[in-house]
């Protein structure tokens, strides 16, 4: 079953790079703007302090839903249907579990046992993404509960992992990045640890591939015949694919040399000492972080 029409999110960009598409979902309040501006709400009544409402916005009706049985969380973004299909979720990163030894991320354990919270019923009730499978063969999908509510939107709302928005998997995007906002605001979860800190180039060693958030200076933008790119810190090629341009404008990509910005998604290892960073949508590039 396809994925069910997220109800519209009124939200402001103005921290965010977000191109000027035609059809763009309508701005936020300007309470949501002040909340984002200064990193921090007071838990009444205000966007960043409401975790419900922002994950009534990412609410589907479960009429339009596929119901199917939980058999086995694995972390807190990957879960496994009886009959054997591995399901990842939409629009949420969470913590890598150690493996062959290693020690688990922080907050790995915690996003697990949140998603097997969430899933407690033993049902999960999904939504099919546009890009059905990822390049380990899972089922990509959006999921929730019997309410209808995302469970990517709830997990982000705890703090248990980030928002990640990879075209053409982003119907949800918009009202995910809001429910991201009140945890990073409060400091919740993985927003309040050191260890998912930004990161600059320089600060980068061997080995520290993954997925990271990489605040540094724009020093260069170009427009390649595979692909548009933007430098960070001299060290980190960010590209947008063709397939992806669409979502961005030239001019204001060009505005960005000499600016600092904050990008996430995975770092890939690439030849004298450069890494390489695959951009698939505006919501994971920021301006003026903070």
């Amino acid at each position: 079953m396809a994925a069910a029409a997220p109800r519209k999110v009124k939200r402001q960009n103005v921290l965010r790079f977000v191109a000027e598409q035609k059809k763009r979902r309508p701005t936020a309040s300007l309470a949501l703007f002040l909340c984002l501006a200064v990193s921090a709400c007071d838990g009444a009544g205000s966007p960043a302090g409401s975790a419900s409402t922002a994950v009534a916005q990412c609410a589907a009706d479960p009429a339009t839903l596929r119901k199917a049985a939980v058999e086995h969380v694995y972390d807190g973004d990957t879960l496994r249907l009886r009959g054997g299909e591995r399901v990842r979720l939409v629009g949420v990163n969470t913590p890598e579990r150690g493996r062959d030894g290693a020690a688990d991320e922080p907050f790995a354990e915690e996003a697990r046992r949140t998603l097997q919270d969430l899933t407690r019923s033993g049902e999960v009730w999904l939504a099919d993404a546009a890009q059905a499978r990822d390049r380990h063969g899972r089922l990509l999908a959006y999921t929730f509960d019997a309410q209808g509510n995302s469970l990517s939107a709830q997990l982000l709302a705890q703090g248990m992992g980030f928002h990640v928005a990879i075209a053409p998997n982003t119907a949800y995007a918009d009202c995910l990045a809001v429910a991201e906002s009140g945890a990073r605001a409060a400091r919740r979860g993985v927003w309040g640890e050191p260890f998912y800190a930004p990161v600059r180039m320089a600060d980068l060693g061997p080995g520290d591939g993954g997925f990271k958030r990489v605040r540094d200076v724009v020093t260069r933008v170009s427009f390649k015949d595979n692909g548009w790119w933007v430098q960070l810190g001299g060290k980190l090629g960010v590209k947008i694919a063709e397939p992806n341009q669409a979502a961005f404008k030239r001019s204001e990509l060009r505005r960005l040399e000499g600016r600092e910005v904050e990008v996430r998604g995975w770092l890939v290892p690439r030849d004298g000492g450069w890494w390489m960073l695959t951009l698939g949508h505006p919501e994971m590039l920021e301006m003026n972080p903070s």
